[in-house]
């Protein structure tokens, strides 16, 4: 089991008793991850929605508040994804430094948050150009495609405030002491390979394993990950509220959410894969559940070393 540390929210892998296996992950780098947000397409509150849910989260803020999706890697200053609001997270968990930023997919809640690139790469005053350092801009050809040549705002954000590198599947960064590879899929059946999974690993001791892969779930190849130690993945969508009042209908089912991943489809994926630590992210305001409610869910699945995201939630692996 992982273990909470007081006064933080941060959790820590567990540790093992074998021997052989402690002096194996002695030799591991140390990963420290931050949930910058961990909403969806519809964060929490949502604006204009007075349920129990968005009231509470108005009320109490974080961790009943979820910002867009965002993980913020601190060993090599990587952030993975820019919502909407990922300018205020940034701001939030003190981050001083972003060296590369990667983009999961091109849908809006993932990437229009890009304006942050300006505050990032600003050259200090007294300025000259406006432009210092700019980060790394890591995406697939198909977000690049869709999110940047096919937008002009976005478009000229990047070409002016980024370095741009363009991964193809199965292709692998050195970043430092870490080493990523892009594993791809399709969104939709027969589809292009339209959403990006990241595998972060250690690439000097060949030790610590942690693959990213914030939305649009379903159609990964599960066999090509090796084993992890920590898999931050899509929740899914509930069918139902806590309650059992319904969420969906079945006609959503058959259009609009064909090609979305359930919730027990995402618990299939987690056994299949069998990952030391699995966080929950991508967590809609439409499934109407709130912090403690899902932290009622996760004992319901002890066995699965299950962690559902919260904004602000600490990792070190």
């Amino acid at each position: 089991m992982y273990q909470q540390s007081p006064g933080k929210s941060s959790v820590v892998l567990p540790g093992v008793t074998n021997r052989e296996s402690q002096c194996a992950r002695v030799q591991k780098m140390v990963m420290k991850l931050t949930v910058l947000g961990s909403g969806g397409n519809t964060p929490t509150p949502l604006p204009t929605c007075d349920c129990r849910v968005c009231t509470e989260a108005r009320k109490r803020g974080v961790p009943y508040a979820r910002r867009g999706n965002a993980v913020f890697i601190h060993d090599e200053q990587v952030l993975v994804d820019a919502p909407e609001l990922v300018w205020e997270t940034l701001n939030r968990a003190a981050i001083t430094e972003v060296e590369y930023v990667f983009l999961s997919h091109y849908h809006a809640d993932h990437v229009l948050g890009l304006r942050a690139l300006q505050a990032v790469g600003m050259e200090e005053p007294p300025v000259t150009t406006f432009v210092s350092d700019p980060p790394t801009l890591v995406l697939s050809q198909q977000t690049y495609d869709r999110a940047i040549a096919g937008n002009e705002v976005l478009g000229m954000l990047a070409e002016q405030w980024a370095d741009t590198k363009i991964l193809a599947d199965g292709e692998t960064i050195d970043l430092g002491g870490l080493r990523v590879k892009h594993i791809a899929a399709p969104i939709e059946a027969g589809g292009p390979n339209d959403i990006s999974g990241f595998l972060f690993e250690d690439s000097q001791n060949g030790g610590t394993a942690v693959f990213i892969s914030p939305d649009e779930n379903k159609r990964f190849e599960l066999g090509r990950l090796p084993e992890l130690d920590l898999w931050i993945k899509e929740c899914g969508y509930f069918r139902e509220t806590p309650e059992g009042d319904p969420l969906v209908t079945d006609v959503a089912e058959e259009t609009g959410l064909a090609n979305e991943l359930r919730f027990d489809e995402s618990l299939e994926q987690v056994r299949a894969v069998e990952p030391d630590q699995t966080v929950l992210t991508e967590l809609e305001e439409l499934y109407r559940r709130s912090h403690d409610d899902y932290q009622r869910l996760a004992d319901q699945y002890d066995e699965l070393n299950l962690t559902f995201a919260h904004d602000g939630l600490e990792l070190s692996v």
